[in-house]
């Protein structure tokens, strides 16, 4: 495997991950969407790494990676690449690496970027996320993009969570969505969510008959088709999800147009715990929507909803009479 090329190490690294044919190696579980992702992560490595084999990549190419990676534009997602992702990449080829036995003692000098916690600070406000929908809903080719972002801001799904999202995972009847294994980023994700606001199950409603307009008729369909977003795709494939890029042309000039040039899609996750944080709701019932997050994360909405507590209380002792202790046996007065 050390003398194989990138691509080669990487497909028989994988095949030993998610095949019975490599006894040698404890199969686990890989979510349908981790694969996915390992394919991203391979695809922006190989234009970099598709002539090397595995034993010559040394230390100097990673960080001659780190700089190219963080200069040249990607088209996709209309940014460069930042510090997290190019850390997930390396961090992937590191793992063929060290399964092909060519990561050795002069390797360990290498260092990867640092992390970059700037996930905190991309939640949208109330008055940016009322911005926002507003510009959406103010074109119908728009109106799409408008129900993914209530039903993104209403449970908390991710951008993945939504794409994989199918027909059979929605019940009306139980208002509810399921987030299942096809669709989460890990076990740990794997939920039902319940849809306890007028404007999702109307969101939903609406996507659902433009899901079946486009040919999703099946329960294995998905509610976002292959076609989504894409001009030069002549007829919609509901057995597919809609890709990872289907929404960023349209979130590209809608951003703009809102003034938010720096939103993501996923940001709308971050921005739904935000305020069910901000409404003093439980950490322990906030991840009964949301599944499981950083813990770097799950410490800073505890604090974003221990805040809104306080605040409560603040108000509650503006609107209750004086209770104080003062006069009393226990305030030792009497």
């Amino acid at each position: 495997m050390a003398d194989m090329p990138f691509p080669d190490a990487y497909r028989k690294w994988l095949s030993a991950r998610t095949t019975n044919d490599h006894p040698e190696v404890n199969v686990r579980y890989i979510a349908a969407e981790t694969l996915r992702t390992y394919d991203d992560y391979f695809r922006a490595l190989e234009k970099f790494f598709s002539e090397m084999a595995i034993a010559e990549i040394h230390d100097g190419h990673l960080r001659t990676y780190q700089e190219w990676r963080s200069v040249n534009y990607d088209r996709r997602w209309g940014r460069r690449a930042g510090q997290n992702r190019i850390r997930k990449e390396i961090g992937l080829l590191i793992r063929i690496m060290k399964a092909a036995g060519s990561w050795g003692e002069d390797m360990h000098a290498f260092q990867q970027l640092p992390v970059q916690l700037s996930e905190m600070r991309r939640a949208l406000s109330p008055e940016e996320q009322a911005r926002l929908l507003q510009v959406m809903a103010q074109r119908d080719d728009w109106l799409w993009i408008f129900c993914y972002t209530v039903l993104a801001l209403r449970t908390s799904a991710s951008t993945c969570e939504l794409r994989g999202l199918r027909l059979k995972d929605i019940d009306l009847e139980h208002r509810t969505l399921r987030i299942g294994p096809e669709a989460s980023k890990n076990k740990y994700r794997n939920r039902t969510i319940p849809l306890v606001s007028e404007d999702a199950i109307e969101a939903v409603n609406w996507l659902m008959s433009r899901a079946r307009r486009m040919g999703a008729v099946d329960p294995e369909h998905y509610l976002f088709p292959f076609g989504v977003g894409h001009s030069h795709v002549p007829k919609p494939d509901p057995s597919r999800p809609m890709t990872k890029w289907a929404i960023s042309h349209n979130w590209a000039w809608i951003r703009e147009k809102a003034g938010l040039p720096h939103l993501r899609p996923y940001d709308l996750r971050h921005t739904a715990i935000t305020r069910m944080a901000e409404a003093g709701i439980p950490i322990a019932t906030i991840m009964g929507f949301a599944g499981h997050v950083s813990p770097k994360m799950s410490e800073y909405y505890t604090t974003v909803s221990m805040q809104a507590k306080r605040e409560a209380g603040d108000v509650l002792e503006s609107v209750h009479p004086s209770m104080s202790l003062e006069g009393t046996v226990i305030g030792g007065a009497a």
